[in-house]
C-alpha cells in the first residue's frame, strides 16, 4: 500500500536531501496541568513527556513528543530515552533524512518498541517539510489551510463535574466535539449523557469511552440506552481482545463500537475491519506515527469505516502532526480531532505561531510541522 508523499524508501541521488543526521536525543520532560486530571485508574497533576529531536549537520531539526503514562503504555520517559539512546540512535546518525522509508525500515529490525518508533517517525516528517520548505499537511495533498475543529474529552470524578466541563467547553470554548469517560457502569451514565445533550444542544458531536470498565452484558443493557441522545461511537466498551465476542457485542449495540486499545496497529485495525468487532477507529500517532497511520487510513476508506484522531495528552507540540494530518485527510473531516490537552497544561516547551481560537487550531505555512523548542522552557521541565 503506497505511503502519500514518500515516493521511494531509496531516492536516487539528485532527490537525497545533502545532510545527513548528526545528533539523535530524547529529553524527559514533566508538564504541570492547570489543574489535576482524573483518569479511568490514576489522579495526576502533571505529566510525563518524551521529546525528542534529530538533528542535521545544518542545524535544522525535526521534532516529536509523546506522553508516558505507565499505567496505560507500561513505558516512562527514561525507558523510552533509553530505547531511542540505545537501540535507535546507531542506525540513524549519518542517514540521509530523506530517505524516510529506509530508515523506518532498518528500525524494524527491534522489535516492538512502538512509541519511541513512532517518535522517530514524525520527527522525520517534521524534518522533509522542513528540508523542502513545506508545511506537512500540503506535502500530504491538504490545502488550503483552515480551521480544525477539536473535541474536549471530560475528565473527572462525579457526573456534575463532567457535565460542568462539558457545558463550559463547548458554549463556553466554542469546541465542536466531546468525549465523555463513562465509568459507573450504572444509568448514572446514561444521566450524565442526556443532561450533556440537554446541555449543549443538538450540533456539538458526542461519544463516549467506557475504557473497557463495561462488561458485554451492562455493555447491552446499559450503555445501549443512550443511542437516544445522539451518540456516534462507544469507545472500548469492555476488555478481552476476542474478535468473535467482540464482533457479537459490535452487532448488538445500537451505536458504533469505536476501537482504540486493541487496534494499535495496522494488523491489529486490519484484524477488527474483517471480523466486524468495531465500527469506527480512533487513530493514535504515539504508536502508529504518521506513515502507519496514512496506511490505517486508507485501509478504512476502503472499508467505509469512519475514523477518530484520538488523543495522546499531547501539548501544543505533539498536537501539531495531529492538527496537519486531520486538515490532510478529507475522509478524516468527519468528526473533530481529540487533540486538546494542550488546552489543560499549565505550560508546555512549545515555540512558533498557534492559532487557537473558539474551539480550532489553524495551521500555518511555516515548513515542517510547524513547531520549535522554547530552550528556556525546556530546561525548567527536563528531568
Amino acid at each position: 500500500m503506497a505511503t502519500p508523499g514518500l515516493a521511494s524508501s531509496a531516492l536516487p541521488q539528485s532527490q537525497a536531501s545533502g545532510h545527513r543526521i548528526v545528533s539523535v536525543t530524547a529529553h524527559c520532560l514533566r508538564l504541570p496541568y492547570r489543574n489535576a486530571v482524573q483518569f479511568a485508574h490514576v489522579k495526576q497533576a502533571s505529566a510525563e513527556y518524551s521529546l525528542l529531536v534529530i538533528a542535521l549537520d545544518n542545524g535544522t531539526e525535526g521534532i516529536a513528543e509523546a506522553v508516558c503514562r505507565p499505567e496505560f503504555t507500561g513505558e516512562d520517559a527514561r525507558s523510552i530515552a533509553y530505547m531511542i539512546d540505545t537501540f535507535f540512535k546507531p542506525l540513524l546518525v549519518d542517514a540521509d533524512p530523506l530517505h524516510h522509508l529506509a530508515i523506518l525500515n532498518r528500525l524494524d529490525r527491534i522489535r516492538d518498541c512502538r512509541a519511541a518508533k513512532s517518535l522517530i517517525d514524525i520527527a522525520l516528517w517534521d524534518l522533509r517539510g522542513k528540508l523542502l520548505g513545506q508545511p506537512v499537511w500540503r506535502l500530504l495533498g491538504g490545502g488550503p489551510a483552515k480551521p480544525v475543529p477539536l473535541t474536549w474529552v471530560a475528565h473527572g470524578d462525579t457526573r456534575e463535574a463532567m457535565l460542568a466541563e462539558a457545558s463550559e467547553r463547548v458554549l463556553g470554548g466554542g469546541y465542536q466535539g466531546l468525549k465523555l469517560k463513562v465509568w459507573k457502569r450504572s444509568e448514572e451514565d446514561v444521566a450524565l449523557v442526556r443532561e450533556v445533550r440537554k446541555a449543549v444542544g443538538d450540533k456539538p458531536t458526542i461519544y463516549v469511552d467506557a475504557n473497557s470498565k463495561y462488561t458485554a452484558f451492562e455493555a447491552r443493557t446499559i450503555l445501549s440506552k443512550i443511542a437516544d441522545h445522539r451518540v456516534d461511537f462507544i469507545e472500548d466498551p469492555c476488555q478481552g481482545s476476542d474478535l468473535t465476542r467482540m464482533a457479537l457485542l459490535a452487532q448488538a449495540l445500537p451505536i458504533a463500537i469505536l476501537g482504540d486499545l486493541h487496534c494499535n496497529s495496522l494488523n491489529a485495525v486490519q484484524a477488527h475491519l474483517s471480523a466486524r468487532a468495531v465500527g469506527g477507529i480512533s487513530i493514535k500517532l504515539r504508536r502508529t506515527g504518521l506513515t502507519e497511520s496514512l496506511k490505517i487510513v486508507a485501509l478504512c476508506e476502503a472499508a467505509g469505516v469512519p475514523m477518530v484522531i484520538g488523543t495522546d495528552s499531547e501539548s501544543r507540540i505533539g498536537a501539531m502532526p495531529r492538527v496537519h494530518l486531520r486538515m490532510a485527510i478529507p475522509s478524516l473531516a468527519q468528526a473533530p480531532i481529540e487533540t486538546h490537552f494542550f488546552d489543560k497544561l499549565a505550560s508546555d516547551v512549545f515555540s512558533g505561531d498557534f492559532e487557537f481560537e473558539s474551539g480550532a487550531v489553524t495551521p500555518s505555512d511555516t515548513p515542517g510541522f510547524g513547531a520549535a523548542i522554547d530552550r528556556r522552557m525546556l530546561d525548567k521541565f527536563k528531568f
